[in-house]
Order: structure tokens, then sequence, then C-alpha cells
């Protein structure tokens, strides 16, 4: 059983990578349940995303402490979801700032960068930093960074086969599809050769 999370904010695709990564294990032969909890996902709301995958797999949500990966789109949600992931378990964060509700109406205040990441330190998951939205940015996809968050991903974890992810996300966002699988590749390119900060 390999259980992941994927935590960010309401537009950031978390819930596009769950679709995708289902239909990946689907056709691979696994079986694989899906679940979220949304906070105003439309409008900048958290949104936590979970895919459980395995040979028989009944229920999609896990205990805390259990994860074996967390991918975070975003910084402080990466930090309040880091309660799902187990000692030694793979943490990969896109050191972004995405503003809520909550922090833009005060209600919260946003924490440094910095602090946040001393935040995933102690949890004793091994913590890369993944620079999806600067890059997607830069390359002219600023929609797709979670593309390429999901290709650090599976350059980490090899539970999936590449060449079906890429297959899946042609399948799940049809004309967004290629910039997309591009992103993805870049992303397993950075995680691959190394430049990432950890």
């Amino acid at each position: 059983m390999f259980n992941l999370v994927i935590a960010g904010v309401g537009g950031q695709g978390g819930l596009t990578l769950s679709r995708i990564m289902a239909d990946a294990a689907v056709c691979a032969g696994y079986s694989v349940r899906t679940g979220e909890t949304l906070g105003m996902a439309q409008r900048g709301g958290s949104v936590l995303s979970f895919v459980r995958i395995g040979e028989t797999v009944r229920s999609p949500l896990f205990s805390l402490g259990t994860a074996d990966a967390l991918i975070g789109l975003e910084a402080l949600e990466a930090v309040r979801a880091s309660k799902y992931i187990k000692t030694g378990g793979l943490i990969l964060v896109d050191p972004v700032r995405e503003d809520t509700l909550t922090t833009l109406t005060k209600r919260d205040v946003y924490p440094p960068l910095q602090e946040l990441m001393m935040e995933l330190a102690a949890t004793g998951g091994l913590v890369h930093q993944i620079p999806a939205s600067a890059e997607s940015s830069r390359m002219g996809y600023p929609r797709a960074a979670n593309a390429l968050m999901l290709g650090a991903f599976c350059a980490y974890i090899h539970i999936l086969p590449v060449s079906g992810v890429e297959e899946s996300i042609l399948r799940v966002l049809r004309a967004r599809g290629p910039p997309a699988v591009k992103m993805f590749r870049k992303g397993a390119r950075i995680a691959r050769d190394g430049q990432i900060r950890q």
C-alpha cells in the first residue's frame, strides 16, 4: 500500500494530480482510491487530496503519520499537511506563497518561508524543495507547476511507469496535456539532476 497526500490551494491543480495518478494506477493494474477535503477550493481555500495505491484498496483515507509521500504545491499548506507524513517519508514542496482567504483577510498570519521549511525539516521526512512555480512560469506554463511537481515525484518514487503517467496526463487534460507533459519531464530532470535545494 502506498499513501500519498497532496496539499495546496484551490486553483493549483491538486485535484487534477490525484485524477492523473488514479488513472495511471488503474492502467498499471493497481487498485486505487482517492479522496479530498475542500476548503472553498474555487476561492483560494485549502485543498487536501489523498491517493492510495495498492493491490486491494478499500478506502482513500489513512491515519496521521502513515503517508509515504507528500506533494506540497504551496509552502504553508505543506506544513499543515505534514502531520500525515511518516518518519522518513518523502516531502516535495514548492517554496512558494499562495495566500488563502484566511491570510488575505488577516485572520491568519503567513509565516516566513524559511520558518515553514524549518517546520517541514522537523517532521522527520526527507524534504526537497522543487521550485515548480518559478520554473513553470519561466518556461511560459505558469498553470503547469503541478505537472512539474508530479514529474519530480515520479523521479523519486517508482510506483507508476513514467510512460503510463504521461499517457494519463494527456487523457485527463486533453488539449492542455502536451504542455503539462513537457513540464512533467522538466520536473523529472530537475529531480534526477539534483537541481534542487534540500
